[in-house]
């Protein structure tokens, strides 16, 4: 009866997905010595909103046509952020040419999923997508913006603020991704004049108990500014919003 019974246990934990174990040289109530039985992970069936609808393969390149969002080295892990579909993924990276990408640009990645460890949570180890390699397969709104207004945006910010470099060039993006692709009436007759000077300023701010970047567009002519539309980019969250005015609510800018 006992060798029937480890028998069948040996045969449970080989068809499983996850690794297994049990203490190494234990007895049970049964008297049935157990030891630590793993699965490589290799067998690990993982998921990602790349391709969401697949059972994907740990360690197993795939390849996608993606849309650029944003690279980012100053967390515990260098993110590189793309879009597929309405599904936005910070992969994990070593790769270093994401300086030649704009946002919006369409680019063929090569990634796959494979560990990690969670900060913060006692390196507890997990599964996620890395990048492996990215190329730029046609250009995005924001490098089509540049072709098309040629000029450099101008901004500014108060003093008791202090953002760094990395931040305020991630915004300035950000502003002409806003121009590139915004359905407001207003911004786009702004565009169709060439004579117009875009401005942007930059403040910290506290709406509904959240915290705010807020961006404040502008047309500048002849040392006058007037505001075009307010933008709010969550601090925690990272997703934009235009400010509604009339209502006095945020409105997110997909």
């Amino acid at each position: 009866m006992r060798y029937f019974l480890l028998a069948s246990l040996l045969l449970l934990f080989s068809c499983t997905d996850k690794k297994v174990s049990v203490p190494k040289e234990s007895n049970d109530s049964s008297g049935i010595p157990s030891k630590e039985i793993d699965v490589t992970p290799e067998e690990v069936n993982v998921f990602s909103a790349i391709r969401p609808d697949e059972r994907l393969n740990k360690g197993e390149q795939y390849s996608d046509e993606v849309e650029y969002v944003g690279y980012d080295a100053n967390g515990d892990y260098t993110l590189f952020t793309i879009k597929k579909g309405s599904e936005v993924v910070a992969l994990q990276t070593n790769f270093e040419g994401a300086d030649q990408f704009l946002r919006g640009d369409i680019l063929k990645i090569t990634w796959k999923m494979d560990s990690t460890y969670i900060a913060g949570e006692g390196e507890k180890l997990d599964f996620t997508e890395w990048l492996i390699n990215a190329e730029k397969v046609k250009d995005g709104s924001v490098s089509l913006f540049r072709k098309k207004y040629n000029k450099p945006l101008k901004y500014s910010w108060t003093e008791k603020e202090e953002y760094s470099k990395d931040f305020k060039d991630y915004l300035y993006t950000l502003v002409e991704y806003y121009l590139a692709n915004s359905k407001k009436e207003l911004v786009k007759a702004h565009l169709q004049n060439t004579d117009t000077e875009f401005v942007f300023s930059i403040e910290d701010r506290q709406k509904d108990g959240r915290a705010y970047t807020v961006l404040g567009i502008a047309n500048e002519f002849e040392n006058h500014t007037s505001i075009i539309q307010w933008l709010y980019l969550d601090s925690e969250t990272r997703k934009l919003y235009e400010y509604d005015l009339p209502n006095d609510k945020l409105i997110e800018f997909k």
